[in-house]
């Protein structure tokens, strides 16, 4: 029993390990470039939850992860109590880190283990929202172009294998991943067909394996869809289009929920909404200074877009976190602020391999290269998004 790849040998032959108590694992041996296998391999962990009542013969479901920069290691082992729950328990649940994550091969580093560097562009590049200051737009624009200056340097000259590290590689993997379970299984290869799970970037993987492979598919749902073009583009702003409506959600189920359930409830679902806009208009204007002398934490300031990192975050799991969404605007309106300090630098903005990944995509297709162009992007997200349209831009490479 392991608990941890690092002493896992690849091998171009499927292997499970036992590990993780209720789970086997695996790093399968891969090409580093489909096209040039001469250039040598890389390694992609993958892990296994047998379900209750599989056999044999039992397909394997691939749960494919988010990101880009997502691990579906972490994924599976969160799920382990709740993936047979969803799919049945006659089926195999796999998992697996892509190219560049966490326990697979190809590592890099915009930064090389300078964490000066990487303290220095982390505060550079986290603005804030785009409308925060006369100047943030620019600010955010300007951040961003030198970031991808730096770490375009990074994989050309110090870590070249961002150049390996796309989606369609990775839909390459999957392919010889489910080729690899059917030699083992003594099955035929050529007729292995891929069972996919995958929500928001994994919808973009999804797509992208089935145009690739379209004789390959088995069962594939797709859940939380990105649109895989707009992706390739570098362009994400049909994500935007229901934000609000999630965020309008709130008041209405505040509102049915009752007052000993909801502690932001008002009257009317009205009332919960005109209260809440009128937070953020004061924190849009009035930033609130917190000492820490009482908490006996650093000094710092809770400003709008911390407050814009909770909206952002509730709507990614709404159901359960709009009660702590409850809690915080109930503070807020009481002028404690505590519970929304470091929410935006918490937020989660992607870096390293997420980043990398998102640009090795849209080489050559990046639709925002110019401060003219990002204006435009911007200007179409706030119009869908009053809530979380002037954020959002905070999740995109301009360079």
């Amino acid at each position: 029993m392991v608990y941890g790849f690092g002493n896992i040998q690849p091998s171009s032959n499927l292997t499970w390990t036992p590990c993780f108590d209720d789970f086997t694992c695996s790093k399968l041996e891969v090409p580093l470039d489909y096209s040039n296998t001469s250039l040598g391999t890389t390694s992609i962990a993958f892990i296994k939850l047998a379900g209750k009542n599989a056999t044999v013969a039992s397909p394997s479901i691939i749960i494919n992860p988010g990101g880009p920069g997502g691990s579906g290691v972490d994924l599976l082992l969160a799920y382990r109590t709740i993936a047979g729950q969803i799919f049945g328990e006659q089926y195999n649940f796999v998992s697996y880190d892509p190219r560049g994550v966490n326990n697979s091969g190809l590592s890099f580093d915009c930064f090389s283990g300078n964490a000066e560097a990487r303290l220095a562009f982390t505060r550079l590049y986290s603005t804030g929202a785009t409308n925060i200051s006369s100047s943030s737009f620019e600010e955010q624009y300007y951040s961003s172009s030198i970031y991808g200056e730096w770490c375009n340097d990074a994989v050309q000259n110090e870590s070249p294998h961002g150049y390996y590290v796309t989606t369609p590689a990775v839909a390459h993997d999957l392919l010889t991943f489910i080729e690899a379970e059917a030699e083992l299984a003594d099955q035929s290869p050529s007729e292995a067909k891929l069972w996919l799970y995958g929500v928001s970037y994994g919808t973009v993987t999804g797509a992208t394996f089935a145009s690739m492979f379209p004789d390959r598919v088995g069962r594939m749902i797709l859940d939380g869809v990105m649109t895989a073009e707009q992706y390739y583009d570098n362009d994400w702003r049909d994500s935007v289009d229901q934000m609000d409506e999630t965020i309008d959600k709130f008041s209405s189920l505040c509102h049915s929920a009752g007052p000993e359930a909801c502690s932001f409830w008002g009257p009317t679902p009205a009332d919960i909404a005109a209260r809440m806009d009128g937070i953020i208009h004061q924190l849009q204007n009035h930033p609130v200074p917190v000492s820490g002398v009482q908490s006996r934490q650093l000094p710092t300031l809770v400003t709008y877009s911390d407050l814009k990192a909770l909206f952002m975050k509730t709507i990614y799991d709404p159901l359960a976190l709009f009660p702590v969404m409850a809690d915080v605007l109930h503070q807020l309106e009481s002028g404690d602020v505590s519970a929304l300090v470091g929410m935006f630098d918490g937020l989660g903005i992607a870096s390293g391999a997420g980043r990398v990944i998102q640009c090795a995509d849209s080489y050559r297709r990046n639709k925002l290269t110019t401060l003219e162009e990002f204006k435009n992007y911007v200007e179409h997200t706030v119009s869908k998004s009053k809530y979380l349209g002037d954020i959002w831009s905070i999740y995109f490479e301009v360079a």
